[in-house]
């Protein structure tokens, strides 16, 4: 693997070369065994975001800005059916999670990771592996205990060496991770959504896209294309 690699700031088409949190040989983490993809639950991203009111909405937009990504999904955990979402833009990852307030009224916990200005970037990742007989893989080095859960190790452990490194590596020298979450939709063959997010006191780093599975192909040699993005925190609004 190269010492450094090409990342492109939001917005820009021209790449540069950052040193700054660079992957180098030494440091780069061993990739995560991948899990199943499980498929189902309740509603798509949009009509799960369509549960979410006006004032939340417009409270996330100001939040995050410019949007890159977004997904919606039911909270199990709420109790009364409601949906928490996730909004990625260039000004900050947001999160809005159903809550009952003192008056025992639903309302929405907001949360963000405010970026600072000038340091989001992306690199876009495009694995287009060919299709080869199955076997056992030979075992590599053990990847770092970031303090994931073990489901959330299976789904990154689906996507491409470089996405993987690229989302940890600002978490390998002990920044903890405040806050996980993934998202995707589709068919077995084909995830036309896909989101991963990785915050931290420091950093936030995101991978999103979409994963097919040509035909002769496995879930092993699946073709992913994703953005990988990175930016520093200058502040946290929430928890």
């Amino acid at each position: 693997m190269n010492s450094f690699f090409p990342v492109v700031p939001s917005g820009s088409g021209t790449p540069e070369h950052r040193r700054d949190g660079e992957i180098t040989g030494r440091d780069a983490p061993a990739t995560h065994r991948p899990g199943e993809l499980s498929l189902g639950g309740e509603g798509t991203r949009e009509e799960n975001w369509r549960t979410i009111g006006a004032r939340t909405v417009r409270r996330l937009t100001e939040l995050s800005g410019t949007p890159i990504d977004w997904f919606a999904n039911l909270d199990t955990s709420s109790g009364d059916g409601r949906s928490y979402a996730v909004t990625l833009g260039e000004s900050g990852l947001s999160f809005a999670e159903p809550r009952v307030n003192a008056e025992h009224r639903p309302v929405y916990a907001i949360s963000s990771f405010q970026f600072a200005p000038g340091s989001l970037r992306h690199v876009p990742v495009n694995h287009r592996p060919a299709p080869r007989a199955a076997g056992p893989s030979a075992p590599g080095a053990p990847p770092p205990d970031l303090g994931l859960s073990r489901r959330a190790r299976e789904v990154l452990g689906n996507l491409p060496a470089q996405a993987q490194e690229l989302l940890q590596a600002p978490f390998l020298q002990g920044q903890k991770i405040l806050r996980n979450q993934w998202y995707y939709e589709g068919w077995e063959q084909h995830l036309p959504c896909f989101v991963f997010v990785l915050a931290g006191a420091k950093d936030v780093t995101a991978a999103t896209g979409s994963m097919v599975v040509p035909a002769g192909h496995s879930a092993a040699t699946a073709h992913w294309t994703l953005t990988c993005y990175r930016a520093s925190v200058a502040r946290r609004i929430g928890r």
